[in-house]
């Protein structure tokens, strides 16, 4: 249940003015107590009475969510539990979200005796947070022939002017068959502007669906990766798959592909953006050895109308942007590989962010993620039991910004070293705000990395002692780190992953621990 919000309502801010030192205070509201087994997962709105969230309890068969809404000091109010009751018991609550200042949900509904997954609508009163008014049904997938766990599924996208939204219906699937999806867009009243289903020409097991948008004119897009033959990443050394953005424009009237793929290099990770001029922004990193490093950034625009490649472009790392923050013995051996000619990447990187700029410039923002499964061993009354220890590793931060052309204007390292382990990486991670021209991160770091030199690798982080802190990035790649000075008033910790930026200059901060949760607005000034 993510917000739907649309993030490209910050953009702006992004490549427009002139970056400003910042400055910022952080005020904590109130404590207040909740199960052990709860914790917020999104922010999905706000408004002049406060934020409306959503609590997740987790159990060991099912989670169970509960919308609620706190003022503005941060003291819950009310709450509503999102386990449809009554002749609605089958239904799913499956996105809520904010919109033009109103409430809505989404919720689907499995109706074996029809064979249909049905899909409705209904507002959300803010005052009491409960469903209210005419349930309005948004459309159906028929599962005619297939078990209910083969339904169908729904995904939802706003625009980047938040003027449309776009549904994607995963529609049943058959071994061997094409794959088949349904595209629904709807106006910022929520009503219906088009639905058309489409049958891609691969089968099922050769596409990956990775990511859609809908562009300000209501167009659909959908990015997925085409394997050839068999799913492998690689075969004989080689790529054994490509990116592909199909479209589905003039109200469902044109449907186009757009391969994208180069020969010998691995496209390990793409995300794709619309302009408000239908330029389609295809950007992301490439490798030259395989698909969990990388090299270099790809950048690729495209005339949604014609076709027409508008530009496109390669730029391999500098081998002291890869060494950058690491430890001065791996550091060494890097460019000692690099002399030999040997190829050097960085490692597990997972794209997070695309933000596309009016004059057609790009941003990347990747983190450093990867898990380990250890298998440890246990005397149990003479006996030696194996259990698995699952270590979580948020590391490193970086952001790339290339203008339109898909040239590097610059580069940087952000370090960080977060490892954890059998939580999730509950505490771990970043939150994003852009404010004044700044990319902000924000997340929690060890005190002792207030200061690190380009050849020193961050040291690892203690949640319950570390601090919470705010590096920005201005429009020329200038990096600035500062502590929240009082982020370490209080019992909880905060957790980056479910902060939210609520305005040009506000960020709600959400911390937990045990039981006791609570929140805070970081105001920069």
């Amino acid at each position: 249940m993510k917000q739907l919000l649309a993030f490209a309502a910050f953009l702006s801010f992004v490549f427009s003015g002139y970056a400003q030192p910042l400055r910022f205070s952080l005020q904590w509201g109130q404590e207040f107590d909740a199960s052990r087994r709860s914790t917020l997962t999104d922010i999905i709105g706000y408004d002049a009475t406060g934020i409306y969230a959503i609590q997740a309890r987790v159990g060991f068969s099912k989670s169970e969510y509960t919308l609620e809404h706190y003022d503005k000091s941060f003291k819950p109010t009310h709450a509503f539990d999102l386990q449809l009751k009554g002749n609605r018991d089958k239904a799913t609550v499956n996105n809520v979200f904010f919109l033009r200042g109103k409430l809505y949900m989404f919720y689907s509904t499995p109706e074996r005796s029809i064979k249909k997954n049905i899909l409705s609508l209904q507002e959300i009163d803010k005052k009491t947070l409960t469903p209210t008014g005419d349930i309005v049904k948004i459309g159906e997938i028929d599962y005619e022939g297939k078990r209910q766990k083969n339904s169908g599924a729904f995904f939802y996208r706003v625009s980047r002017d938040s003027s449309k939204m776009l549904i994607v219906y995963s529609l049943p699937y058959d071994q061997d068959a094409p794959e088949k999806f349904g595209f629904h867009v709807l106006d910022n009243q929520l009503k219906t502007l088009w639905q058309k289903n489409i049958e891609l020409p691969y089968e099922d097991e050769l596409f990956d669906f990775t990511s859609f948008r809908v562009d300000n004119e209501g167009n659909a897009y959908l990015l997925g990766k085409v394997f050839n033959e068999k799913r492998k990443e690689k075969r004989r050394g080689l790529p054994n798959y490509r990116y592909e953005v199909i479209a589905c424009r003039d109200a469902g009237a044109s449907i186009q592909q757009y391969p994208i793929s180069v020969d010998e290099r691995f496209l390990t990770d793409m995300q794709i953006e619309i302009q408000d001029s239908q330029t389609i922004i295809c950007a992301g990193f490439y490798s030259a050895k395989g698909t969990v490093s990388i090299r270099g950034t790809y950048f690729l625009k495209v005339d949604a109308g014609t076709k027409t490649i508008k530009a496109q472009n390669f730029k391999e790392f500098e081998i002291g942007f890869i060494t950058q923050n690491m430890k001065r013995r791996d550091a060494k051996r890097a460019s000692r590989q690099e002399k030999r000619g040997e190829e050097v990447e960085l490692l597990e990187y997972d794209l997070d962010k695309l933000l596309v700029g009016k004059d057609g410039s790009a941003i990347l923002i990747a983190e450093q993620f990867f898990m380990e499964a250890v298998t440890m061993y246990r005397s149990i009354n003479g006996r030696s039991d194996p259990y698995t220890v699952y270590h979580f590793y948020y590391n490193d931060i970086i952001a790339v910004k290339m203008d339109p052309n898909g040239e590097i204007a610059w580069s940087t390292k952000i370090p960080k070293t977060q490892h954890t382990r059998s939580d999730n990486g509950y505490y771990s991670s970043y939150a994003l705000a852009i404010v004044k021209g700044n990319l902000c991160f924000i997340y929690n770091d060890n005190p002792d990395n207030m200061m690190l030199d380009d050849d020193e690798k961050a040291d690892n982080y203690n949640p319950k002692k570390s601090v919470v802190v705010v590096v920005s990035v201005d429009q020329k790649g200038v990096v600035t780190k500062k502590p929240i000075n009082n982020s370490k008033d209080v019992d909880v910790i905060t957790v980056p992953k479910v902060c939210e930026q609520i305005s040009n200059t506000d960020v709600v901060l959400f911390g937990k621990r045990k039981k006791t949760q609570q929140f805070g607005l970081l105001h920069f000034q």
